[in-house]
């Protein structure tokens, strides 16, 4: 499981387990120029007891105090813990010593995208998968509200101009037009608050935004996780250019994914009420998720990503963290011994 600490506080070991006081702070003290000597000045509200055996890793969206030991201790157990600021943006990831090491895997993923054939092999098998799942949300929404065939079919022909695109550059502008067909069908299934909906990132200029920004980090973030537990170097990505501070790898592996799991818990959680307007704060020019609404969301993105489906090519079940690192296997497959690279496709 993932431990989400969304309280401040500080975390500890204690023994051979962890240890989390929570400490309450008035609201005017709750914000993005909090010092943690505050913390440390402060009487523990409550103490909980964490079993460390069953963390796969920490996400960190309070204001905590760690310590040298803490960080010794969840490096000998291999967890990560993944940082968010007081916006809910994904700051920074501290990963203990690779579990596994390979120079001849780093070495193939650079001259894979140091080939051109290879890297767009790479960069059309990805969006192939993505463009896939994406239309079976639409044919999805299709059976249940119709209306939709017109936006179901200019998808399947983007589709079949993959194999057109020789850049990675082109891909993602024929990415775009995807997007914006899949975008502009929103408003069938989600209403009023989706018409007309724009991407738009830094600041999110409204809820929808917010929210969507928000789960894409904590997809992100998984993605780390199980990049980590692999011998790939997260810095060499294909359809992405790789970047100096983000792991650019994990933004490649994360899209035939976010159509599965960040887009359809959006769906899922303004479809049933369980996010409203009143569930964002305006702040400066954009907006924000209140803290109550960031837990209810965390739980709800914890049991999605334990969800299980039918895998084929291991023909029993798994939960979507698994075909996560699945995913991640596949593409060392494919460096390693030239297997045929098919990302993960969910089921019509």
């Amino acid at each position: 499981m993932n431990l989400y600490l969304t309280k401040s506080g500080r975390l500890r070991r204690n023994d051979n387990t962890l240890r989390f006081e929570a400490v309450s702070l008035p609201p005017e003290d709750d914000s993005p120029e909090l010092e943690n000597d505050i913390l440390d000045d402060k009487t523990a509200d409550a103490v909980h007891t964490l079993p460390v055996e069953s963390v796969d890793a920490v996400y960190v969206f309070g204001e905590i105090t760690l310590n040298s030991k803490l960080i010794n201790f969840l490096n000998s157990r291999k967890i990560p813990v993944h940082f968010f600021n007081w916006f809910g943006h994904h700051t920074g990831t501290l990963l203990p010593h690779a579990e596994q090491l390979s120079g001849d895997l780093v070495i193939r993923q650079a001259e894979a995208f140091r080939n051109p054939d290879e890297r767009i092999r790479i960069c059309r098998a990805l969006l192939e998968a993505a463009f896939h799942n994406i239309r079976s949300i639409v044919l999805y929404h299709q059976r249940r509200k119709g209306g939709l065939e017109d936006t179901a079919e200019a998808i399947r022909n983007l589709s079949e101009r993959i194999e057109a695109q020789t850049t990675p550059e082109e891909l993602m502008g024929l990415e775009g037009n995807v997007r914006r067909l899949y975008y502009q069908a929103w408003p069938v299934w989600l209403g009023n608050i989706a018409a007309p909906f724009k991407r738009v990132y830094h600041p999110a200029d409204n809820p929808l935004n917010a929210l969507l920004s928000f789960l894409n980090s904590l997809l992100y973030t998984a993605c780390v996780s199980e990049l980590y537990r692999t011998a790939l170097y997260p810095g060499i990505s294909y359809l992405h250019t790789p970047q100096t501070r983000r792991f650019s790898l994990a933004l490649d592996l994360v899209e035939p994914f976010k159509p599965v799991l960040s887009e359809r818990l959006l769906f899922r959680l303004w479809g049933c009420r369980m996010i409203q307007d009143s569930d964002f704060r305006k702040y400066s020019n954009g907006f924000l998720l209140t803290d109550c609404a960031r837990r209810r969301i965390l739980q709800e993105w914890d049991q999605e990503l334990r969800q299980t489906v039918h895998c084929p090519s291991l023909n029993r079940s798994v939960s979507y963290r698994q075909l996560l690192r699945l995913d991640c296997y596949k593409l060392v497959n494919f460096l390693l011994e030239g297997r045929d690279y098919k990302p993960y496709r969910m089921d019509y």
